[in-house]
């Protein structure tokens, strides 16, 4: 997949990737609270609405897109819950 992303030309010397892990997240807090939280985070530390260049609704986003996704590597296969 990521070879397609860079031949379709959105792989871009600015790309960042991001991966984390909290254990237990999807029982610990619901996921509206996690965004709406993240949201005022956001907007307190933002400078002009952008950390790092990006818009606070693009973080959002891609906040939501982790939580809607939630996929796993195990034993190198790739899972989605």
């Amino acid at each position: 997949q990521i070879e397609n992303y860079r031949n379709s030309g959105r792989l871009l010397p600015t790309t960042l990737f991001v991966t984390f892990d909290i254990t237990n997240l999807y029982t610990m807090i619901p996921r509206h609270g996690a965004i709406a939280a993240l949201q005022k985070f956001l907007s307190k530390h933002a400078d002009n609405r952008r950390i790092h260049g990006m818009t606070i609704d693009t973080i959002t986003r891609l906040a939501r897109l982790v939580l809607d996704t939630n996929c796993f590597v195990y034993n190198n296969k790739y899972y989605q819950q």
